[in-house]
């Protein structure tokens, strides 16, 4: 089954021209954004609140507060657990103020304290001195660490915003692009009667969770709202349920909308699957020609569920080529019966 060259080159994928956005947070806003549930209290510092944080990564300081200041990755949040609180309890006063102006001469954004034992008073001294907000939680040090992380790497992981819709469709997180006015929401909306699911419509806020997941939400603005031509604005979780409404999901696939063209060819075989780059993660792509009469919705669950099925490692274009070609190589294979010669 041989494929046809004769294509038109794919246009640049807008999605593509995006660039990343770049973001710092202060310990203010990090105590609005979590404060509740890694159960912080300050305890000294109030005045260095606006420091700002900008890497996801952790420092324990116990090679610091011991003198070894060569490599100190003051820039991270430091976190005083049990060993480094019962460090500084055995040293004299004396000795444990100079070993803590030592540290805290370095702009550090913040102290966390994991500790129950007895916070000596130099610290909350020092570090006030110098600006330096203390914050205490009652978590375990190894528990705190690992949920710290996992909300600074949401926070600072690379968004970019994007113009379509996003869907839950059987599981699969499916996004909607293309040109305004090609039919996204109306689809999305058709999608939804049909039981599925609305994460974002018109714009959607990507980010890039790991090497190789996007995730995709929806703007708090304009979260569980769509707008539909003839109708204007329109509440999904009013109409439908709340069933009918996710917070974020998965960019499993892509499917791009545009108008028919009919000089154009598309995709006919699906044995060469398209991707679109994002943030250097590979998201399956299907281009779907806009055209009166098409079931748009219907395509998009099929389109869904065969990625699924290309997911588990067989695909349907693929598996039936190389049936063609096994068969043309029996048929080839067989001996040919002679001729009869007529006398």
């Amino acid at each position: 089954m041989a494929r046809e060259r004769n294509r038109q080159p794919a246009a640049p994928h807008p999605l593509t021209r995006i660039a990343p956005a770049q973001r710092a947070l202060t310990v203010r806003q990090i105590l609005e954004i979590s404060g509740r549930v890694l159960d912080f209290a300050v305890i000294a510092g109030e005045a260095g609140l606006d420091n700002e944080v900008a890497t996801s990564e952790l420092n324990r300081p116990g090679l610091g507060l011991a003198g070894f200041l060569e490599v100190f990755s003051h820039d991270r949040i430091q976190i005083i657990g049990n060993t480094e609180l019962s460090y500084l309890n055995s040293l004299q006063p004396g000795e444990r103020r100079e070993r803590l102006e030592r540290i805290c001469h370095f702009p550090i954004p913040c102290l966390v304290i994991t500790s129950a034992y007895e916070i000596p008073p130099e610290l909350l001294e020092v570090a006030g001195a110098h600006e330096i907000p203390v914050l205490k939680t009652s978590l375990h040090t190894s528990r705190f660490m690992s949920r710290m992380v996992a909300m600074l790497e949401q926070e600072f992981s690379p968004s970019m915003t994007a113009h379509g819709g996003l869907m839950d469709v059987f599981g699969m997180g499916v996004l909607l692009t293309g040109e305004s006015g090609v039919g996204k929401s109306e689809c999305a909306l058709e999608l939804i009667h049909r039981g599925h699911r609305l994460i974002a419509d018109d714009v959607v806020i990507l980010r890039r969770h790991s090497k190789t997941t996007i995730i995709g939400r929806s703007s708090p603005v304009t979260k569980y709202h769509m707008e539909v031509r003839g109708l204007g604005i329109i509440n999904v979780e009013a109409l439908f349920g709340a069933g009918a409404i996710s917070d974020e999901k998965i960019v499993d696939l892509i499917i791009r909308l545009e108008t028919w063209e009919p000089d154009k060819e598309y995709e006919r075989l699906g044995i060469e699957e398209q991707a679109c780059t994002i943030f250097d993660v590979d998201v399956p792509e299907y281009v779907i020609p806009v055209e009166p009469g098409r079931n748009l919705s219907v395509l998009i669950e099929v389109a869904a569920m065969n990625q699924r099925l290309k997911n588990t490692g067989f695909n349907p274009a693929r598996s039936l080529d190389e049936q063609l070609i096994r068969k043309m190589q029996t048929e080839q294979a067989k001996p040919r019966k002679p001729k009869e010669t007529s006398e």
